[in-house]
């Protein structure tokens, strides 16, 4: 491998490692989750929020969309995706990115956070804990 293709390659290992660092992830607050199914499909629509941590922005955003794609939320650095599982139990998938100019090495790094969690149709508040964590330079 030439020393022009190992760089980039380093330079990704070192933003991502401090992506991941030994903080703890904020949780993830949603609120007024609604769920209508009809013969044709679901929708589904909720606000979803988090404070800034140690790994990542905060952010506040509604999120609407059929399921089980995967939609881009009014803030479309947030992604979600509403899947049904064992009756009456969903699944609530989130994904944040955002983009951080990293001056040391003169570029700009993308990380991600993603998490889900299981809920009914009849939840209307819940959290979800970010689970995955990775980044790019």
């Amino acid at each position: 491998m030439q020393l022009t293709s190992l760089l980039p390659v380093l330079l990704s290992t070192l933003s991502l490692t401090s992506a991941l660092s030994t903080g703890q992830a904020a949780n993830w607050t949603a609120t007024n989750f609604q769920l209508e199914c009809s013969p044709g499909g679901c929708a589904y629509r909720f606000n979803i929020s988090a404070p800034a941590s140690e790994n990542a922005p905060s952010f506040k955003t509604y999120c609407e969309g059929l399921t089980p794609n995967a939609t881009a939320c009014a803030n479309n650095t947030i992604i979600a995706a509403v899947s049904p599982l064992a009756n009456p139990t969903w699944n609530v998938k989130v994904q944040h990115e955002w983009h951080v100019i990293e001056e040391e090495y003169n570029s700009e790094a993308t990380y991600w956070q993603a998490g889900s969690a299981n809920v009914t149709e009849t939840s209307k508040a819940f959290l979800i804990k970010p689970d995955v964590f990775y980044g790019v330079a």
